[in-house]
């Protein structure tokens, strides 16, 4: 994942990597990884997968990242990631941004080609909402880093918003598949947002499934319910999406509920 992430990220840079705040953040966290009293991790307090020793935090980001479809390990390196930051501040956020920034990188890469103002300025956006919902994150639910990528998504996103006109028409197929398979959909899903066709919560879900590839039942633990209530839940937001890029009626939830049962 990193040499992709580092590749799809440099592939969209209309300037030097350098100038951007996550290159910083590389930086100062490569110097907390090294010298004579380098961060570490307990790797035997962590658990299984990891080692059970001190661990350097690049060794522990590199055994995360070779095993990133696992929950359980990932959120036991960000529960305590969390608490140091929280206590002690300082170093431990510069860690805990090092952590994510194959996360990071990967969403400067992806929206730099959908936003008109300097690259570096979104990766600022990205960090800032990273290092924003990091203070708040609840770390006693599954899931803390997925909410934390998610928070930098929509920061890129708003800032995506902010940049791009709106005023351009949107060409809408006759039909569609209701995973949108063109080009720019989460403007579409933050412009139907706007609009009141979906919610928020509708649009972070159809985002992380749909575009960012993340499970359905990786979504239902990081929401808490079943993965058949996000499975529902997800396609009567589609159901409505659908309706309104077609230009039809968009149906009510109680329109959606009694389709269901009579179904």
């Amino acid at each position: 994942m990193s040499t992709n992430t580092f590749t799809t990220y440099t592939a969209t840079r209309s300037s030097s990597p350098t100038s951007s705040p996550f290159y910083a953040a590389e930086c100062a966290f490569n110097r907390l990884t090294t010298g004579p009293n380098p961060l570490t991790l307990d790797g035997m307090q962590l658990g299984e997968p990891f080692p059970a020793q001190r661990l350097m935090l690049d060794a522990v980001r590199e055994i995360v990242l070779k095993r990133s479809n696992q929950i359980a390990p990932r959120d036991a390196v960000w529960v305590e990631l969390v608490r140091n930051v929280r206590t002690y501040g300082g170093d431990w956020t510069i860690a805990a941004v090092g952590m994510a920034l194959p996360a990071l990188k990967w969403l400067g890469g992806a929206y730099a080609m959908k936003y008109d103002g300097h690259p570096a300025d979104l990766d600022g956006e990205i960090l800032t909402g990273f290092l924003e919902h990091l203070v708040e994150v609840d770390i006693d639910r599954p899931g803390i880093m997925t909410r934390l990528r998610f928070a930098a998504l929509r920061a890129a996103r708003r800032a995506v918003d902010q940049e791009i006109d709106y005023t351009r028409s949107v060409a809408v197929a006759e039909s569609m598949e209701p995973y949108l398979p063109w080009g720019h959909e989460d403007l579409l899903l933050a412009k139907a947002h706007r609009e009141g066709i979906i919610s928020a919560a509708d649009v972070d879900l159809i985002g992380m499934t749909r575009l960012e590839g993340v499970d359905l039942a990786e979504a239902a633990e990081m929401l808490g319910v079943s993965r058949n209530a996000v499975k529902i839940r997800r396609q009567r937001a589609e159901a409505r999406l659908v309706a309104w890029l077609q230009g039809r009626r968009v149906p009510s939830m109680s329109d959606m509920a009694q389709s269901r049962a009579r179904a």
